[in-house]
């Protein structure tokens, strides 16, 4: 799940704390981070329509996304990304945070 930023960003500086969250300007690292899933979502097929570019419809249109840039215990920098839902058919994905609950699963309940 933990994405690396690699050697580049390694020294970049931290903000101290969370900021407001509907007014605020958005750290380099986390527009980095969300530059980089964006790269992802253009080039790998999930099989999802998000609205852009296919002009046959398959089922619900967009998708939402987040990212959250963290620290490892090695004090690498890097993100975590998520969605919301399913993306095409699973809700499972490599590189994706799990859902907590595993809506497509009979027993799928909070995972810890």
């Amino acid at each position: 799940m933990f994405i690396s930023f690699g050697t580049e960003f390694q020294e970049f500086s931290l903000p101290e704390r969370f900021t407001f969250p509907f007014y605020y300007d958005v750290h380099p690292l986390a527009q980095h981070a969300v530059s980089l899933l964006q790269q992802r979502l253009e080039i790998e097929d999930f099989g999802h329509d998000f609205g852009l570019d296919r002009q046959e419809r398959l089922g619900a249109i967009g998708k939402m996304f987040g990212v959250l840039v963290v620290q490892n215990a090695a004090g690498e920098l890097g993100y975590l990304a998520a969605f919301s839902g399913k993306l095409g058919n699973s809700n499972a994905h490599e590189g994706f945070v799990p859902p907590v609950f595993d809506l497509l699963e009979t027993q799928g309940f909070f995972s810890p």
